[in-house]
């Protein structure tokens, strides 16, 4: 497949970047909507080292450039001089263009449908590929789980015939797209469509060329199995590249991709006996789920069968559907006791403090009450933390009351970005005291500056991640896990591992 890098303008001059384009890329699109009216087209199309594919997307399909078809005609009438390789026409304003102004075999005929996915989806492809272009890129938007089913629907109907003949480019935009730009590819899709670099991105929902390298590089064709992580939100989940990593260690030809799910009845049509889900249908069986925030409880519900420790947390992070059962587990309990069994600690007879009362919360009060600390849970609401501290056998108390604790769990969000959180802010723990993170990201977290300012002991979120990732890893596949490449995929060096 060829990995299409969207140039979006940054700080440097158009013509320096545009001839150093990022690695893994291998054609570059030029969104002339969004360079300039200054910008000198024909010399940066000259100055690229790739391939180019010069596209101007109109208001009405999400970019910046003219609706108005005359205007249009003129722009490709001047662009088509240009030795680019590809010129994007949309297919409702441009049609007629193709075969006249530009050639066929340099047009990719394209539509986003940024209003959501229309009815007849699966007819409009079918009128643009009859229309004989080199390529055809259908783009809706994707908004919830049924529409990345519809994406992948079409995508699977148009995986025919040779790959190196493949015209069609099927995806979904937007955050909740993101599973269809990986499979995409793998079902057949000539083209992927990345982002620059990270933070520029010509679409929601994009990866950079790196990204999918590192997601679904190890794979020439349709995967095994799929696995993914559920959440809302859920693009920014590192499990998928941890997985892809022991994938491509081993060479198991599998994925894992990001599901949004918005709705606890989406995970209906998911977490259900083998042969029984979409993805089965779709010639794309599951092997496996990953569960986070806020879903670990309704995925317990719907399990058939759950380990002891994850009916005692009422928390499922990893569902597996086998035969006629649903299996479910909580590996967020290794995650946690392994984190801190690494850093030193010993938990028996400590006392411990959870903060959250959701699914997380009580995996992480269970995790500790197993290695035999005495928890407490505390909450923003009382009354949610009393019920959880009841259910699961702990005592519920409040964040101010913390001076005597040795041990604190942060399983909310609060924080995770980074900005001040005057809840966090009332933790009173004494010095030397642990702190664990379940949040993770590119920057410090709160409660990790926080730790730092008061003396804390701060245990971060990756490192959870990884050990119950590691787990997660063997129970789906059977597989002894690659520790090493799962921790280097997330930015832990070999000592964390």
């Amino acid at each position: 497949m060829e990995i299409v890098a969207t140039f979006v303008p940054g700080a440097r001059g158009h013509a320096d970047e545009v001839s150093a384009p990022p690695a893994g890329a291998t054609m570059i699109e030029l969104r002339a909507d969004l360079l300039g009216a200054g910008a000198d087209l024909a010399a940066l199309v000259a100055r690229s080292t790739l391939p180019v594919i010069v596209t101007l997307r109109s208001r009405a399909e999400g970019g910046e450039g003219p609706d108005r078809p005359a205007e249009r005609r003129r722009f490709f009438e001047r662009a088509a001089a240009l030795t680019a390789a590809f010129f994007d026409l949309e297919a409702a304003r441009d049609l007629e263009l193709a075969g006249t102004v530009i050639p066929r075999e340099r047009t990719i005929l394209s539509a986003h449908f940024t209003g959501g996915l229309p009815g007849d989806l699966e007819e409009r492809a079918a009128a643009m590929l009859a229309a004989g272009t080199r390529f055809v890129k259908v783009v809706p938007a994707a908004a919830r789980i049924s529409d990345v089913r519809a994406v992948l629907h079409l995508a699977q109907a148009l995986d025919r015939g040779s790959r190196r003949d493949r015209r069609a480019v099927v995806f979904a935009s937007g955050e909740a797209g993101r599973a269809t730009r990986l499979l995409g590819p793998l079902l057949g899709a000539p083209l992927a469509y990345a982002a620059w670099a990270p933070g520029r991105h010509g679409a929601a929902g994009q990866y950079t060329p790196g990204d999918l390298a590192a997601l679904v590089g190890h794979l020439g064709g349709r995967p095994r199995r799929v696995f993914a992580v559920l959440g809302s939100p859920v693009g920014a989940s590192l499990s998928p590249r941890m997985h892809a990593a022991a994938y491509a260690a081993l060479g198991l030809p599998h994925v894992f991709v990001p599901l949004e799910v918005h709705d606890p009845a989406e995970l209906d049509e998911l977490l259900v006996p083998a042969g029984e889900s979409w993805l089965d249908d779709l010639g794309l069986p599951p092997g496996g789920f990953a569960v986070t925030m806020p879903w670990k409880g309704e995925a317990a519900r719907r399990c058939t069968l759950l380990a002891p420790r994850a009916e005692r947390a009422g928390a499922a992070n990893t569902v597996l559907p086998r035969g006629d059962k649903v299996l479910g587990d909580c590996t967020d309990i290794d995650g946690i006791t392994r984190a801190l069994v690494d850093e030193g600690v010993q938990l028996a007879g400590v006392r411990a403090l959870v903060l959250g009362a959701g699914g997380a919360a009580r995996a992480a009060a269970v995790a500790l009450q197993l290695a035999g600390a005495g928890v407490t849970i505390a909450a923003r609401d009382r009354g949610r933390a009393e019920d959880t501290a009841r259910k699961i056998g702990a005592a519920a108390g409040e964040l101010d009351a913390s001076e005597v604790v040795s041990v604190a769990v942060n399983a909310t969000p609060a924080g995770a970005d980074g900005a001040s959180s005057p809840w966090l802010e009332r933790l009173r723990l004494p010095e030397g005291a642990v702190v664990v993170d379940l949040p993770y990201g590119d920057t410090p977290t709160f409660l990790e500056q926080l730790a730092r300012r008061r003396g804390w002991h701060y245990v971060g979120g990756r490192s959870v991640l990884l050990y119950q990732a590691v787990a997660q890893f063997a129970a789906m596949t059977g597989a002894p896990p690659p520790v090493r490449a799962m921790a280097a995929a997330i930015g832990l060096d070999d000592e964390d591992a």
